[in-house]
């Protein structure tokens, strides 16, 4: 008897928050939304490659102006010599570049004659990202060949840019599992002040003289510390790994801190919104969770549709793990990053704002 009023009084207390339990129905119908938008029907990734041009015939500039950009897969920079294209590659600006040599256009007139020729297409690619550099190759090879009208295969030399060491599996994913780290504070942090807040402490708190804005900062203090050794445990961790750090470690470390300060803030709102930690918790989830996927932490988000990359660029989490990857992997400084950096100070400020301002006056309420 006891065990049937117990269950009764759970299947009461469950269905009476109906918030946290649309949560718990729609969690796995989000996620299925999400996978079959990204990565059902047709998948129109793109990439961003650059070219030099040697030949500068009618014949190249058609390839470089017509076929390239007809592919819509293909997002074709021009540069004049291949240092500027290198930098532009280093730099994390194209994913790899084609080089077209002196004699292309004559090769293909030849071809177009039914006659013999011979065509050379150079390429250099980042080879922190082979995937990608592969597909790049591919479409390079498929829409040379569509163009000069055969169906034998062109000769395409391929060198992978020197970084320093070689790049594996571990330099890639290590700095997204850092990311996807410091994004779990959102579930924390909503967690611990909505305890706080479900058992009435800080309504107790509440009739000390302790100010609003001293229970803030506390736990905004105690989760910041909690998210810098989140952060010092996880690149010590990647380390052992085989993660190797090119680039600036105290930048790198910045960005994440950052990351971690957003998530507080993300938190912070959260624990704001929701009445119990049975609604905080999903709620959490169901917003960390879908951004990790779409954010680029386990995979590259070139495979991704535009318009989803679009999305996940309005959070920080996609410049997080963009700007730590070119500092740990290519080495590069803050004049690359700066756009990325800049954004995740500003979505800091502005979200602990938020944040401050909502909590606040879900204490006083």
């Amino acid at each position: 008897m006891r065990f049937w009023s117990l269950f009764k009084r759970n299947i009461k207390e469950t269905s009476r928050d109906a918030l946290a339990l649309g949560f718990l129905l729609a969690f796995p119908l989000v996620f299925m939304l999400l996978f079959g938008v990204a990565f059902g029907g047709d998948m129109s990734a793109s990439y961003g490659i650059g070219i030099v041009d040697n030949d500068r015939s009618e014949v190249s500039q058609a390839f470089i102006d017509e076929a390239l950009p007809a592919t819509s897969v293909l997002h074709v920079s021009k540069y004049s010599d291949t240092d500027s294209a290198l930098e532009a590659l280093r730099l994390g600006n194209i994913s790899s570049y084609v080089v077209i040599p002196e004699g292309f256009g004559e090769q293909v007139a030849l071809l177009w004659q039914k006659a013999s020729g011979d065509i050379v297409l150079y390429i250099t690619y980042d080879e922190s990202n082979l995937s990608v550099s592969s597909n790049i190759i591919s479409i390079v090879n498929s829409v040379t060949r569509s163009y000069a009208g055969i169906e034998i295969p062109i000769t395409i030399n391929t060198n992978p840019i020197n970084i320093e060491s070689k790049i594996t599996q571990m330099d890639f994913i290590a700095p997204g599992i850092i990311v996807f780290g410091l994004l779990i504070m959102i579930p924390t942090a909503g967690r611990i002040m909505l305890r706080d807040k479900e058992s009435r402490f800080l309504h107790r708190m509440m009739t000390t003289p302790t100010r609003p804005w001293e229970f803030i900062a506390s736990y905004s203090c105690s989760m910041t510390i909690i998210a810098i050794i989140q952060i010092i445990l996880f690149i010590l961790l990647g380390w052992l790994f085989g993660m190797d750090i090119i680039g600036n470690i105290w930048l790198a470390f910045a960005i994440f801190a950052l990351t971690g300060i957003c998530s507080i803030g993300i938190g912070m709102v959260v624990a704001s919104l929701a009445k119990s930690e049975n609604q905080g918790e999903p709620l959490s989830w169901l917003f960390s969770m879908p951004l990790a996927m779409l954010s680029g932490v386990w995979f590259t988000s070139d495979f991704l549709p535009s318009y989803i990359r679009t999305f996940a660029d309005l959070f920080p989490y996609s410049h997080a793990v963009n700007a730590s990857r070119a500092v740990i992997t290519r080495g590069v400084g803050m004049e690359a990053i700066s756009g990325d950096f800049w954004f995740l100070v500003i979505w800091s400020v502005v979200i602990f704002i938020i944040g401050t301002f909502l909590f606040q006056r879900s204490m006083r309420s």
